[in-house]
């Protein structure tokens, strides 16, 4: 999504205005646009100076078969006389015109296409083949432009994937692929907007190391790109970039075999300080990049604390191995309470939401972010219902910048359940995050204050998330592989 996207346009009924009476008001004249039946026309490859691609016909069939013929896209054709017959040639559009021929075949009725008749003072060849070059010469659509698409159909029309993957006529997989360019940072997202680094690039690095790392590699690429004369990064300029350092593992500071690295760590003073720094001693035999010391914020290692804080507190923790449960209760081991910021949850009976005679839960439980010191309003809000035991639904209301979206829960607009409250949280989390990364939210003053918000509310324990459904929830992954 772009500037030009705001979400409450997005969601109202469009008002349609008098197609003669707009046309007047900006000074249009009339043409001849020809509906003509698919029987009627004609077709000789020689007119078209591409060679017919069958999987792009193919595509186009399958788009045909969910959308049927896109009336706004005439096929452009010129009047030949054979046989003393005066007949309509397709000259531009062969794809579409083949791609209808195969829908008709397979049962769909597209009724009758559109046609633009060139005029016959025209028709000639040189005139046709630039006419034709020209015609070819349109700008694809970047991955970057599908997840825009995808999100929008998604979050703000509330469209399946299954569907989307069926009218846009894509795999699963794409949408997967671009899925991870969509949660992309948005520094990314303006790089490859500004032609500096292709999406199926980013997508790659977002696969191998993550959004935030993919985009610390490719500014260290651009650089190298640069540094060469080229303005986008290649995949060999990011083959030639050294190895970003990553975070050292720390080891506990209690006694550990003499075969193990020592490690020592400055403590966390204060939650608004200085860095924390993080100095590891490496093996002999380890890699130059893991000796060196590597520093990070200390947002960042709030987040990593927080993150502990939740693995501890988790319902199902008994169930991780001995070492790793070692590993966390040490990672916190002097941690003060207040530096974490955050509250243990305790298992509570929920009481169960009733909807109105519309379907709308009113009476939902809402979860609302700081508020904003210079609004003094509450930007972003999370809505609960409780449809039933172990059937949670949520929505969102977000108040940012010149956009906005609202709407309680309903039994007929949810796309998920969820088998917890702090499952359902985590879900508008998400949905609230891919939201925010369209740049007319992202841009604004209480951005900061949403972002802090659903970070927070994204690490807090699940105090019902039990065993039995990590198990269960295991077991759906494995069967949607």
């Amino acid at each position: 999504m772009d500037d030009r996207t705001q979400q409450l346009d997005l969601t109202a009924p469009i008002p349609t205005g008098n197609i003669k009476a707009a046309a007047a008001a900006a000074g249009a004249t009339s043409a001849d646009l020809w509906m003509v039946p698919y029987g009627q026309l004609h077709y000789d490859p020689s007119d078209n100076i591409r060679p017919v691609d069958p999987e792009w016909v193919k595509h186009l069939t399958a788009l045909m078969m969910e959308n049927g013929y896109d009336k706004g896209s005439p096929l452009h054709c010129y009047a030949r006389k054979v046989a003393g017959k005066d007949l309509l040639f397709v000259y531009k559009g062969q794809h579409r015109y083949l791609a209808a021929g195969k829908a008709i075949e397979a049962g769909k009725d597209i009724g009758k296409i559109p046609v633009v008749v060139r005029d016959a003072k025209t028709v000639n060849r040189a005139e046709m083949v630039i006419d034709g070059y020209l015609s070819n010469n349109g700008k694809q659509s970047s991955p970057l432009d599908l997840a825009a698409a995808v999100a929008e159909l998604r979050d703000i029309h509330g469209m399946t994937l299954a569907a989307i993957c069926k009218r846009l006529n894509v795999t699963d997989q794409t949408i997967r692929d671009v899925g991870l360019l969509e949660r992309a940072p948005a520094e990314l997202h303006q790089l490859i907007r500004n032609g500096q680094c292709t999406g199926t690039l980013a997508i790659e690095q977002i696969r191998l190391h993550g959004g935030d790392k993919a985009l610390e590699r490719i500014v260290v690429g651009i650089s190298k790109a640069a540094e060469a004369g080229k303005s986008k990064v290649t995949k060999k300029f990011l083959d030639a970039a050294p190895l970003l350092d990553t975070l050292p593992v720390m080891a506990s500071s209690v006694e550990q075999p003499t075969t193990a690295a020592a490690t020592s760590a400055k403590p966390v003073a204060s939650s608004k300080g200085a860095e924390v720094t993080v100095k590891t001693q490496a093996p002999a035999q380890s890699a130059p990049r893991q000796s060196a010391p590597a520093t990070i914020s200390d947002t960042r290692a709030l987040w990593l604390l927080r993150a502990l804080h939740s693995v501890l507190h988790d319902p199902a923790f008994d169930q991780l191995s001995p070492g790793t449960m070692h590993a966390v209760r040490t990672g916190l081991h002097g941690v003060p309470h207040s530096l974490l910021d955050a509250v243990e949850a305790t298992r509570t009976d929920y009481p169960i939401h009733v909807p109105n005679n519309h379907g709308v839960f009113d009476a939902c439980e809402t979860i609302k972010s700081p508020a904003s010191k210079r609004t003094r309003k509450n930007p972003a809000a999370i809505h609960l219902a409780h449809v039933d035991q172990g059937v949670w639904i949520s929505s969102f209301t977000l108040e940012v910048g010149s956009g906005g979206m609202t709407g309680l829960p309903s039994l007929h607009s949810f796309t998920e359940t969820y088998p917890t409250r702090g499952q359902a949280i985590r879900g508008a989390v998400s949905d609230m995050t891919r939201v925010m990364q369209s740049s007319s939210y992202a841009k604004s003053k209480e951005a900061p204050i949403v972002h802090a918000w659903l970070d927070k509310l994204y690490a807090m324990p699940d105090p019902d998330w039990t065993p039995e459904l990590a198990a269960k929830h295991g077991t759906a992954q494995e069967a949607a592989k």
